[in-house]
């Protein structure tokens, strides 16, 4: 009975003008969004590099009017003179050269120093021209990935994990907790409204929920993959940006460390499943309570924005960050970290808890139909259960 149920979700579910909307927004919205994001080139190593050497000039003429007096601003410009022979001789290997691992190995040397001077306290450097611990830290990351994997160096080498990093940023958090909550927006309230057709399914309400959970999880998510694989093929294509082999940078441990772009996709998508789950069984818990399609999209961007409007009237609350969980890129990358000061937020962190909330929405849907269901007279049980 189980899977006739199932199939009879299914035929719903491929009939309903509503989920081929969704399916057509989720096959195009990375072709578009790459597209669009094909005018903003990003900006080529080499680049970078000069534009870190012209600041470094910059740095020079102030710790060059100092030095004479100050004896600790004298050892910051010693050290700042090899920071910038070694800035030279990147651009030298990035541009020129093509020599990726004498590049990685100056790389290295010049974080090292720049730490240095952060312990001298960047005595005789403006604020706005000290390179900041965290970068320096990043780069070392990306920087022992690259020489730890033996991978060439070119000047776009980044360019395609600019691209689809950018992407699924954007379609991860408030975007698609709204394209879920669209989707799940009926998923009990269909059968209220037709009782007499789901009669014919002697079917237990848990095994429902699994059923219709399990659909629409499969259907978000197979057009979800293949609008990112139809928008890969693009941007490979078009724009010349194929190289997936270059690492990315996700937040861990309260640090930095450089992962595999396959790693970072698998990540990424394991995530938005957890939280595609999520998400639908509060669409199932929200239709129960308020039996109303709009009212579980009202409520759940609520719920969402919960943590922001805390945070703009000055209250830490710490006990509903998890809701921002929902927001897989952000987790990864440290900005959620960062945005609210909490720096124990990290990705396996957030699936714990992602996870522990999955199980506590299906406990509180079992209770809730358990304690509607002993509510209902015993001569019209079909009036008032779920």
């Amino acid at each position: 009975m189980f899977w006739k149920f199932t199939l009879f979700e299914l035929k719903l579910l491929l009939k309903n003008r509503k989920s081929w909307f969704i399916a057509v927004f989720l096959l195009l919205f990375f072709i578009l969004f790459f597209l669009y994001y094909s005018q903003d080139t990003p900006q080529s190593l080499a680049d970078r590099k000069k534009m870190e050497t012209g600041i470094s000039y910059a740095v020079f003429d102030y710790l060059d009017q100092q030095r004479h007096d100050l004896p600790e601003v004298a050892e910051v410009y010693d050290y700042h003179t090899q920071i910038q022979s070694l800035l030279g001789m990147q651009v030298w290997h990035i541009s020129g050269g093509n020599d990726s691992e004498q590049y990685v190995e100056d790389g290295l040397k010049l974080n090292q120093l720049r730490l240095k001077v952060h312990e001298l306290g960047n005595e005789g450097i403006p604020d706005h021209l000290i390179v900041p611990t965290e970068e320096i830290l990043k780069e070392n990351a990306l920087l022992h990935f690259i020489k730890d994997n033996n991978l060439p160096i070119e000047s776009d080498s980044f360019a395609t994990n600019h691209y689809f990093t950018n992407a699924l940023a954007m379609m991860s958090g408030l975007l698609f907790l709204v394209i879920v909550l669209i989707n799940g927006n009926e998923m009990l309230i269909y059968e209220q409204r037709h009782q007499s057709v789901m009669r014919g399914f002697p079917l237990a309400f848990i095994q429902k929920i699994v059923s219709k959970i399990m659909i629409h999880s499969i259907h978000i998510f197979i057009f979800l993959l293949l609008g990112f694989f139809i928008g890969s093929i693009y941007l490979a294509s078009t724009m010349e940006a194929g190289e997936f082999s270059f690492p990315i940078l996700i937040y861990k441990n309260e640090s930095y460390v450089a992962i595999s772009a396959s790693q970072y996709l698998l990540y990424m998508f394991l995530g938005l499943a957890l939280v595609t789950i999520l998400l639908l069984l509060l669409s199932i818990l929200l239709n129960m309570l308020f039996k109303n399609a709009f009212a579980n999209i009202l409520i759940g961007l609520g719920i969402f924005l919960l943590p922001d409007i805390a945070l703009a009237a000055g209250f830490k609350a710490t006990f509903i960050h998890p809701i921002k969980f929902i927001d897989i890129h952000k987790v990864l990358s440290g900005e959620l970290a960062i945005e609210l000061s909490n720096s124990s937020i990290d990705y396996w962190n957030a699936m714990a808890i992602l996870g522990i909330s999955t199980i506590l929405l299906i406990a509180i849907i079992y209770v809730l139909n358990k304690y509607a269901y002993q509510r209902v007279p015993k001569n019209s049980p079909l009036e008032k259960a779920f």
